[in-house]
């Protein structure tokens, strides 16, 4: 049986965006069934030997993100590792598991290793089932932190969903990505990846179990139709400037090239062509005409010019 490990330390609980202040309307409508996360290939990214779970969760947020362009990009082992450093400086001999807040917070100051930088992030109202499902529906997952029992590694060993067992000890705090749902499950209803593998949750462990819930955005977000029609970019801006006292760093779009012009018509020659086959010929023309400091074509009219006095 392979080895897995926790790592999410508990919430700091500092302000924060909530998500419900800036969708359009209430909660925007959604589909019953969306599975995000149904693409195989996801990666342990070091989880089973360090509590590195929240940097594993930033990785498998960044390629669902590059997805979204057509560009996928999973971070390496190495990049999700840097991550982990910047709350386990000292790892690999520290290795005491990172606050998703404080990650969500280093990604929008510092950026990723991957080079990309969040603009913003928010909570998400986790004991409103719609409004976790309208934050999956327009942003393609939601960042979750969760208390998983030791009945739960039996019930993913099993590959059943996981639930909640009144008295079953607490193995740890687990960072994961949530990217899926569906309405009419009758056992497991949000979708998840953990440890490589997507499993999910039910009604009951959701209730139970979650602590936290969160999106970030990204620059990926901002061409993308189900944010652009889900999120009221304005209030957004207007709630970061009340908590932070900066404006929203979006993106400036870039500007779009200008069109080439479009070549002069040549001059009309009056009907007639000529064309100079003998190359020893054209290149004395050449020469004459450049000690003369005029055009081969200027040189050529003056020296015929004569004939037609």
């Amino acid at each position: 049986m392979p080895t897995r490990k926790f790592g999410r330390r508990p919430p700091k609980n500092a302000p924060a965006l909530k998500l419900s202040r800036f969708l359009t309307g209430n909660v925007p409508t959604h589909p019953a069934l969306a599975d995000y996360l149904d693409i195989g290939g996801w990666q342990m990214l070091g989880n089973d030997k360090y509590g590195d779970c929240v940097a594993v969760t930033w990785g498998n947020v960044r390629r669902l993100m590059t997805r979204l362009i057509g560009k996928e990009k999973y971070p390496s082992l190495t990049k999700v590792l840097d991550f982990y450093k910047t709350q386990n400086p000292d790892f690999p001999s520290q290795d005491n598991g990172m606050d998703i807040q404080t990650a969500l917070e280093a990604l929008v100051h510092d950026g990723g290793p991957d080079g990309a930088k969040a603009i913003a992030f928010a909570k998400v109202d986790y004991k409103n089932p719609d409004e976790v499902k309208a934050a999956i529906a327009i942003f393609g997952y939601v960042w979750t932190g969760v208390n998983v029992q030791k009945a739960n590694m039996q019930q993913f060993d099993a590959g059943q969903p996981w639930d909640y067992v009144k008295g079953s000890a607490k193995e740890g705090g687990h960072s994961i990505i949530t990217g899926g749902y569906d309405s009419d499950a009758k056992a497991g209803d949000e979708k998840f990846i953990t440890w490589a593998k997507e499993t999910s949750f039910t009604d009951k462990f959701w209730s139970y179990q979650v602590e936290e819930a969160w999106v970030a955005i990204w620059p990926e977000h901002l061409t993308d139709k189900q944010f652009l029609a889900g999120i009221d970019l304005k209030a957004l801006a207007a709630d970061y400037k009340q908590i932070t006292g900066r404006d929203l760093p979006i993106p400036s779009p870039s500007p779009k090239p200008k069109p080439a012009p479009k070549p002069k018509p040549a001059p009309a020659r009056g009907g007639l062509t000529i064309t100079l086959t003998d190359a020893n010929l054209v290149a004395r023309i050449n020469k004459i005409a450049a000690k003369e400091k005029k055009t081969a074509d200027a040189w050529v009219a003056s020296r015929l010019s004569k004939y037609f006095d």
